[in-house]
């Protein structure tokens, strides 16, 4: 890998077409998927900040979040018994209005394992794709392989937007062949 370039946050991209070949999602019996709604704030925000953002999550940075574009009727959460175990958010790329985004995956540690994750990222990118985007992003990290290979099943493929990308994909690639 160039040392010249600064850490970059990986992306990926699912087309339409292949959201459309998504399997349906199974939600565990007890489980309710649904969009957000005004009173789901704090628990949002506690189910945040289980996952590996690097920063913690507040009311105020919450709120601010869940208005922006897409996101206060695109984004899905799954509860249980009334709390947010697992949310993704809606979301549109700044400066880039034609390529939306899944935003934030994340699930509590104690639901992790039951395809959660899955079920609000089906629900968010095929919500998007029926508004009429071509192609739906995300951002991960390198070091969150059980996300990447969530990601990787459910038919995103790698952004190779810069020349260090093929080798950092092929590195995860071993460390995920090596997992499973």
């Amino acid at each position: 890998m160039r040392s010249d370039l600064p850490r970059k946050q990986l992306s990926m991209v699912i087309t339409a077409e292949q959201a459309r070949r998504m399997p349906e999602p199974v939600l565990p019996p007890g489980y309710e998927l649904r969009g957000y709604l005004p009173g789901d704030e704090n628990s949002w925000i506690e189910t945040i900040n289980t996952g590996e953002f690097g920063s913690l999550w507040d009311r105020a940075r919450f709120e601010g979040y869940i208005r922006g574009p897409e996101r206060m009727e695109g984004s899905r959460l799954v509860s249980k018994d009334g709390q947010v175990v697992a949310a993704t958010f809606a979301s549109v790329e700044e400066g880039a209005p034609e390529l939306p985004r899944v935003d934030f995956v994340v699930s509590r540690p104690e639901y992790r394992g039951l395809g959660l994750g899955r079920v609000v990222c089906t629900e968010v990118v095929r919500g998007l794709i029926e508004k009429g985007y071509a192609n739906v992003m995300l951002y991960t990290d390198h070091w969150r392989l059980p996300a990447i290979g969530l990601y990787l099943s459910m038919g995103f493929e790698p952004r190779m937007d810069r020349e260090d990308m093929p080798e950092r994909w092929e590195r995860i690639s071993a460390k995920l062949a090596a997992t499973s």
